[in-house]
């Protein structure tokens, strides 16, 4: 069967990124594997969610590793009125962030600098998880799949440019941008590896890990070992890196719940919500899937996809893992 990769970036709400082997959420006219089919139908969804002024959205379709169709929606900014542009139009990617952060992660453990099953607790230094009953068993497996007992629930929202930027070590103490709920901290409060729980807080952890692990800051490290190997040349985890280059017009508006726009945020939890991508990056991150590529190998890339312990079978290493795809495998990815 063709294998056909999908992207969808909003700016309005979501952002989805899914490898599939068949268009598995669509009902007729839309036939799993039928490009022209898929195409007509995300354009006419598109199309009808999007005008110039609630938003916009990229749409990337490939097939068999290659680019097959592309459109563009909407008004990337509302400010300049300028128009979606595939290899230009920066869009904060959320939680599909996780998604990156994992492979900087696994790239770790191929290079023997992470053993995904010993405990993290001895990697930390600068945070450590509050002492409790199984606070040293959390390993960067239970924490890629969400599955390391964590009950923080984060939901970060970010700080406003005139509010101060927690730190790392702040902000897995008490983080104060939650978005639901009072300013709370990361802590084991259940056995890892035994129920899975979505836990933004995990992935602030690996983030510190990471700078633990190779004495860069987090930005740098992803850069170096996972965005410019993958030629996601215009991508960055830096939002200050991204306005000192001069591209903050090329950020795609934010909007609140009430769908008015609303200022670019900073996070600390950049590796659990706050890469910046175009679509034409993120087009070159699903490519690198489907072949050879420079930062990990097709056999980690399956124990990525593959269901985790505790994970309910729909989860991997930093991937969701939506259904079987009929090919000894899963249709994933993040939303």
């Amino acid at each position: 069967m063709t294998k056909i990769g999908l992207i969808t970036l909003w700016s309005i709400s979501v952002i989805s990124i899914v490898l599939v082997e068949a268009f598995w959420w669509a009902r007729p006219p839309v036939h799993p594997g039928n490009l022209v089919a898929i195409q007509n139908h995300l354009v006419q969804k598109l199309r009808h969610a999007t005008n110039s002024d609630l938003g916009s959205a990229a749409l990337i379709l490939l097939q068999d590793g290659k680019v097959a169709a592309t459109q563009q929606f909407g008004t990337a900014n509302i400010d300049t009125q300028s128009p979606v542009k595939l290899n230009r139009t920066l869009y904060q990617l959320a939680s599909v962030s996780k998604l990156i952060t994992a492979w900087g992660v696994m790239r770790l453990v191929e290079d023997g600098r992470l053993d995904l099953d010993k405990p993290v607790n001895g990697y930390l230094t600068r945070w450590q998880f509050p002492e409790g009953e199984y606070s040293n068993k959390v390993t960067a497996r239970h924490l890629l799949s969400h599955t390391a007992g964590l009950n923080d629930l984060f939901g970060y929202r970010g700080f406003l440019s005139d509010e101060q930027v927690q730190t790392l070590e702040e902000s897995l103490t008490l983080a104060q941008d939650v978005a639901s709920g009072k300013p709370r901290g990361v802590e084991v409060t259940r056995e890892p590896g035994k129920n899975w729980l979505y836990s933004g807080g995990g992935y602030t952890v690996l983030q510190l890990l990471i700078e633990e692990l190779t004495n860069q800051p987090f930005a740098d490290y992803m850069a170096e070992a996972v965005l410019q190997p993958l030629r996601m040349e215009r991508a960055s985890f830096d939002w200050q890196a991204i306005a000192n280059e001069g591209r903050a017009e090329d950020l795609a508006t934010s909007f609140d719940t009430k769908l008015k726009p609303v200022p670019q945020r900073r996070y600390t939890a950049t590796a659990a919500a706050s890469l910046y991508a175009t679509p034409q990056d993120m087009a070159r991150f699903l490519q690198a899937y489907t072949r050879q590529n420079p930062v990990l190998e097709q056999a980690t890339l399956r124990q990525m996809m593959t269901p985790q312990p505790g994970a309910r079978q729909d989860w991997g290493l930093g991937h969701t893992l939506y259904v079987a795809n009929g090919d000894n495998g899963y249709v994933v990815g993040h939303d």
